[in-house]
This record gives structure tokens, C-alpha cells and sequence, in this order.
């Protein structure tokens, strides 16, 4: 699993760093338009999260095959579409059905790897491989688009999608069949759904409005490249010590508030910056005091359905592709309104806030009764 991480984190931060500045600098979009297509993608996602709930069944390893399918489109896409709105409403769609069909499968057969003795430091490991991969990957990329072309850029993207895949096709038997998921609302509590909610919409504000701001700074994709890269390996070290302590004295709420508090001034310090250089700096502490938030919210959403993490992972993505979505539609309208990138980085503050509301029990994990098809879930 791992391995199939790894190298989707590598394809994925390697071209798709650079969608946006393609939209802008290369298709000439305006600035607000360029959010639209992960903000349709995040939609959609929902859509398909709910379709995932109603399903009896899924094929974990069909879907994560299919969902990969739908991304090496949305690259193929940027290859040969040069008209930018079509370009936006098309990406939209294969980006919104790769997103789903791909991590919920994913994120299901992490969480069954994982007990409460463990999960802080197992989740901390493999959400430490994307700032990992991010240190070198958009350098990389950036390099190929100054000294190549973003077809290059593209071409190599999708021969490493296509590396995944093969990846998912030869580990195929070791991966669980026939799962059953649904979305439990009630069970995760209203807390965590308010804090899922506002992990999601910080991070539809975070990873559209980095880049956004980066852009507004530099507009050299070698540049960018290297600025994105400084931003990747900020926090993930941090996260599997973090992990390994709330492991041990059973305490997820208290390092994901102090990441949640620690976030707010960061975020104020990347309105205020004036430079490339202070804008490095105040990114590159939010990447990590903002690491463990999402890291410790999953642990606590599975702790509170241990006997379910089908149900867990489920509900926290589709929980997580509502705020995005909502997010990202308020700082479309914002910089539709000339608001610049870097004042709506202070949207994400409400919506940390409200990861502040994440609960657990002390007691144990909630014991959920199992609905038919669900006995293959139960230890």
C-alpha cells in the first residue's frame, strides 16, 4: 500500500502541482476560474460517496483501477484540450470521479491495517508520504516545464498513473474483495462532523489558494517548483512522533487542537507578507503546524467506529467533500469579486475553527452493530 501511495503522490504532486498555473498562464483563464474545476470535482465527489453508501458491495481493487482510469484522463485531457472552459468542465468530472472511486477504497483498507494501539503512528506514516514525495516532485516538474514543455510535464504524469495501476493490478489478490460501507453520520457524533466539516473546508481554502498565492508572487514554474517543494516535508516527521505518543496515552483530541490553534496566526502571516521570502516561510509554517489536524482527526473518526471503519471512512470523505466544496465556491465568488488570493487564505480561519468541536470517548470505542454484509468488518 505503501508502494501504491508512494508513486500516485509522486505522479499526482508532479503534474497536477501545476494544473492552475497551466489554466492561467498557459490558457490565459481568469484568475477565478481556475478553482472551478475542483470545485465541480469536490461535488461530484459527494455525489459518488453517497452512491458508494447505497451500493450493497464494492470491489476495492476494481474501484481504485477505475478511479485511476478517470485521473490518466484528466491528464490526457490537458494534452489536447486547448479550450479552457471545456477543458475546466471536463477535468472536473474525471477529477470527481478518480477522487472517490480511488481514496475512499484506499483510505478503507489503511484503516483495517490499524488497531488503537497503533493508528496514530500508521496514519502519521502513510499521510507523511505526500510531503515526502511533494520535497522533490514539484521541483521536478517545474524543471520539466522551464526546460521542456507541460506536454512533457503530462506525458510523465500519466506514465506513472499508469505505474500505479499496474501496481494495484499485482497486488490484487492481497487486497480485501467485496466490501461493504455506509455513511453513519450519527455515529461519528455531531462534533467530528462539525470538525470534518472544517477540515474539509481548510482544505479546499489550502490547496487551491497555496498555489494561487504562489503564482501571485512568481510566475516562473522553476520557481514555483522550488516554492511548492520547500512547502512538502515541513511536518511529516513531527506527525509520526505525534502519532505514537497519542497511541500511547490514547489522547487524538489534544494534538489535533494544538495544530488547529497553531494554524490560525500562520494563516494571518501569509495575508501580511510582502515577499516571495516571508510568504516561504509563512507557508512552510502552516505545513506544519497544520500536519496533524487531519492526521488525528481520522484516528479519532475510526476509534469511534472501530468495528466499523468501512462506515468511518466513508462518512469522513463524504463529510470532507461537502466542506471542500463549500469552500472552494466562497473563494471562487470572492475572487470573482477581486478579493486577492492572499485575503481569502483567511477563509480557511472560520473553518479551522470549527476542528476545534472534534470529541472522543475515553471509554472505549463505540461498539456498532452489524448490518447485513457487514460481518467481514467485525474483529
Amino acid at each position: 500500500m505503501m508502494a501504491i501511495e508512494t508513486t500516485l503522490a509522486f505522479g499526482n504532486t508532479f503534474a497536477a502541482s501545476f494544473n492552475i498555473i497551466y489554466l492561467l498562464k498557459v490558457l490565459e483563464m481568469p484568475l477565478w476560474s481556475a478553482p472551478i474545476y475542483l470545485l465541480m470535482g469536490f461535488g461530484i465527489s459527494t455525489v459518488v460517496s453517497l452512491w458508494m453508501s447505497w451500493k450493497p458491495h464494492l470491489d476495492p481493487r476494481n474501484a481504485m483501477i477505475v478511479g485511476l482510469a478517470f485521473l490518466s484522463i484528466e491528464y490526457t485531457l490537458f494534452l489536447f484540450l486547448e479550450d479552457g472552459w471545456l477543458l475546466v468542465m471536463i477535468v472536473g468530472v474525471a477529477f470527481g470521479l478518480f477522487y472517490p472511486l480511488f481514496w475512499t477504497p484506499f483510505n478503507i483498507l489503511m484503516a483495517r491495517l490499524t488497531d488503537k494501539a497503533d493508528r496514530g503512528v500508521t496514519y502519521g506514516a502513510f499521510f507523511l508520504v505526500w510531503p515526502a514525495v511533494a520535497f522533490v516532485a514539484p521541483l521536478l516538474g517545474g524543471l520539466v516545464i522551464g526546460f521542456v514543455s507541460y506536454d512533457v510535464l503530462y506525458v510523465l504524469g500519466l506514465a506513472m498513473i499508469v505505474t500505479t495501476a499496474l501496481l494495484v493490478v499485482a497486488y490484487r489478490n492481497y487486497i480485501p474483495k467485496d466490501q461493504v460501507m455506509k455513511i453513519t453520520l450519527k455515529e461519528i457524533g455531531t462534533r467530528n462532523a462539525i470538525s470534518a466539516l472544517g477540515e474539509g473546508g481548510f482544505e479546499g481554502i489550502f490547496w487551491i489558494d497555496y498555489v494561487l498565492v504562489a503564482y501571485y508572487f512568481s510566475q516562473d514554474e522553476v520557481s514555483l517548483g522550488t516554492l511548492f517543494s520547500l512547502f512538502g516535508l515541513s511536518a511529516g516527521i513531527m506527525g509520526i512522533i505525534f502519532g505514537k505518543i497519542s497511541d500511547k496515552i490514547q489522547n487524538r483530541a489534544l494534538f489535533l487542537r494544538a495544530s488547529v490553534v497553531a494554524s490560525i496566526p500562520c494563516i494571518v502571516l501569509i495575508y501580511l507578507v510582502s515577499t516571495i521570502e516571508g510568504y516561504a516561510v509563512a507557508m512552510g509554517l502552516l505545513e506544519f503546524a497544520s500536519f496533524m489536524f487531519p492526521v488525528f482527526l481520522f484516528a479519532i473518526l475510526t476509534d469511534r467506529l472501530e468495528d466499523a471503519k468501512n462506515d468511518s471512512v466513508l462518512t469522513r470523505e463524504y463529510i470532507l467533500d461537502i466542506g471542500r466544496t463549500i469552500s472552494i465556491a466562497i473563494m471562487v465568488v470572492l475572487l470573482y469579486l477581486d478579493v486577492t488570493p492572499q485575503a481569502c487564505f483567511l477563509i480557511a480561519v472560520p473553518f479551522l475553527v470549527m476542528g476545534l468541536a472534534a470529541h472522543e470517548r475515553k471509554k472505549g470505542p463505540v461498539k456498532t452493530l452489524p448490518t447485513a454484509g457487514h460481518a467481514d468488518q467485525m474483529h
